[in-house]
């Protein structure tokens, strides 16, 4: 049964490029038809808002609807520290959307006021990632739904300056424009639990919870959200012809099967370069000038109740 005293909702306007100022008439609406209090609608302001509001609403036993991208989504996990009692619900409303995709909600004939009110939960893994500096830690975030180095991070990169489009024509546009600008970063990936150590140029480097990333790519075929572990996906450095053969195999997850394409699955693993690079964090990304640094990434020793449709 539906708590609505301890059922909270927040809202990025700018998602899906102003979908969600539209959407919250909407929102509003359904939460006095559930009887839930307006006040308990948050509204974003700024970046990192999300997750000052997520903090704030914690509670024991409440549960959280994210209503954005999965951008917005990941500043809301990383407002929730580790709160096991928080159930965690996705109303996708972004250009991406690929943790919606992987709990199905995407699908047709999805009910939001059902999807509200359902009880069904599963318990979701949850990624961890850490940068240093030299030895200096200047980020530690988590991820849900995918990290990307490299290709697939510049690729989110220039996505911002894209304003029109949405989904795969956002992604196949910016892969386009990324193409033509991008050197592949000489780094060093190692895994004592895999046994590699790798030291060469890696074009495309692609962590994944869920299988898909750039709303709709399936660059990680078969991961799964609840199996303790990551996927990842990468390739040497290969030509741009190469990259425009294959990547339109990423869409139905065919890639896999390219011989020039690696796949593991693994609980942690480093990233070494001294290169500059792009990394994207659940589709957010930045960009690293050149220095050493070290890319720590890993299955969070905590999991996130995540809300899903009876059905699913």
């Amino acid at each position: 049964m539906l708590n609505s005293s301890n059922t909270y909702f927040i809202l990025n306007p700018t998602a899906g490029k102003g979908k969600g100022l539209k959407m919250q008439p909407k929102i509003e609406k359904m939460l006095t038809n559930l009887n839930i209090s307006g006040s308990n609608l948050k509204i974003t302001e700024f970046p990192g808002h999300a997750t000052e509001l997520a903090n704030a609403s914690i509670n024991k036993e409440s549960s959280i609807f994210c209503i954005g991208g999965d951008g917005t989504l990941n500043e809301v996990i990383n407002g929730l520290n580790n709160h096991v009692n928080v159930s965690l619900g996705v109303i996708p409303i972004g250009s991406g959307n690929d943790f919606a995709r992987g709990l199905g909600i995407l699908e047709k004939g999805f009910s939001l006021e059902r999807y509200i009110q359902s009880n069904k939960k599963i318990v979701c893994d949850i990624g961890h990632v850490q940068i240093f500096n030299g030895v200096e830690l200047i980020l530690d975030k988590k991820f849900i739904s995918s990290l990307g180095i490299g290709f697939d991070a510049l690729v989110a990169y220039n996505i911002r300056s894209i304003k029109v489009l949405k989904g795969l024509a956002l992604y196949i546009s910016s892969v386009i424009l990324s193409l033509f600008k991008y050197k592949a970063p000489k780094c060093t990936i190692s895994s004592e639990e895999l046994d590699l150590k790798l030291n060469d140029k890696i074009f495309l480097f692609a962590v994944g919870n869920t299988e898909t990333a750039g709303g709709g790519f399936k660059l990680n075929p078969g991961a799964t959200i609840d199996d303790g572990y990551l996927n990842l996906c990468f390739a040497k450095n290969i030509s741009k012809l190469t990259v425009l053969k294959i990547l339109p195999r990423a869409i139905t997850g065919d890639h896999v099967k390219d011989d020039r394409v690696y796949t593991y699955k693994f609980k942690s693993l480093n990233y070494k370069t001294s290169d500059k690079i792009y990394i994207h964090i659940d589709g957010e990304a930045i960009q690293l000038d050149e220095g050493e640094k070290k890319i720590v990434i890993s299955v969070s020793k905590t999991t996130q109740k995540v809300i899903v449709n009876e059905e699913y």
